[in-house]
């Protein structure tokens, strides 16, 4: 409450009573006032500052404003003494309630900024002139601007730019499955033109590595995603053909795309081989990068 008029003689005892009743409360409430999961000395302090106007117009009410303000500010480093000592829990509790959605271990600081201005949080106790008169900041001194020599430029600056570690691993990992989806591509090619069509399975599976298998369901994915290659079903099995991406105009007849789900564990895995590459020899040959995980053979 901000009056600039001159408060009457029953407003002004109206409003030393009421800063004697938020003392009083602030010496009565003491241990649940410091309790870490308590807001209220924000509160009490909001309470003062909208009597600081009135409080400002004599010297009794000043006094009991400049008191309270002192026992909120005891009162809060106790509160805060009674935090746990170990950061680690203290950062995981503002992680868990500031963290960015999707991302505990980022902090959202706009919002907890928004929140400690609400709440009324200082970083240091006000001083006298606060208590007495508004604030007012001293004028910024004036900063002498320091003439830049001219210098001639002969060519332009040419500088290299920075890469990180984790962005040549990326482009290595991306340039590396380019290689493997075109090599899948040509063996789909050459199986199609001898024999109109290829088996998944002989065309994915290896025998001896189920992480390169896993690759190569994942590269066939992509190309079948950008219409190189396309999967059909039939009695005697599954089967992969060369096809071409679709026009524009494809899409505007109405085709559409769809998704489909593959689930492959190790299990399935070593069931699929047996059936398939019992006598065949993979058309993918192995990968120098892919250890051997070798399916166990079942005993006769």
């Amino acid at each position: 409450m901000s009056d600039e008029r001159a408060a009457s003689q029953v407003e002004l005892s109206k409003n030393r009573a009421a800063l004697r009743a938020i003392d009083k409360q602030l010496d009565q409430n003491r241990q649940s006032y410091t309790s870490t999961n308590s807001t209220r000395l924000s509160e009490v302090q909001q309470d003062a500052n909208q009597r600081f106007g009135l409080s400002t117009q004599e010297s009794r009410s000043t006094a009991l404003d400049a008191k309270i303000l002192n026992k909120v500010s005891a009162l809060g480093a106790e509160q805060a003494s009674n935090l746990d000592k170990k950061g680690e829990v203290f950062i995981r509790h503002l992680k868990k309630r500031f963290g960015l959605a999707g991302d505990l271990g980022r902090i959202h600081w706009q919002r907890l900024g928004h929140e400690i201005e609400e709440a009324g949080v200082h970083m240091h106790v006000p001083s006298i002139t606060f208590l007495l008169q508004d604030f007012v900041a001293q004028a910024p001194k004036e900063k002498k601007e320091r003439k830049r020599k001219d210098r001639t430029v002969t060519e332009p600056v040419q500088t290299a730019s920075t890469v990180t570690v984790e962005q040549l691993q990326e482009q290595a990992e991306d340039k590396a499955q380019v290689a493997r989806m075109q090599k899948l591509q040509r063996v789909i090619t050459q199986q199609c033109e001898a024999h109109g069509k290829v088996n998944i399975f002989h065309l994915l599976l290896h025998p001896t590595s189920f992480s390169q298998t896993v690759e190569n369901f994942f590269d066939l994915s992509f190309l079948v995603k950008d219409g190189k290659a396309k999967i059909d079903s039939t009695r005697d099995g599954v089967y992969v053909y060369t096809a071409k991406p679709p026009e524009a105009e494809e899409y505007e007849k109405g085709l559409l795309k769809q998704q489909n789900i593959l689930k492959l564990d190790y299990p399935m895995y070593v069931k699929l081989v047996d059936r398939w590459l019992s006598h065949d020899e993979p058309l993918l040959k192995s990968r120098d990068d892919h250890k051997s995980s070798q399916p166990a053979k079942k005993q006769k």
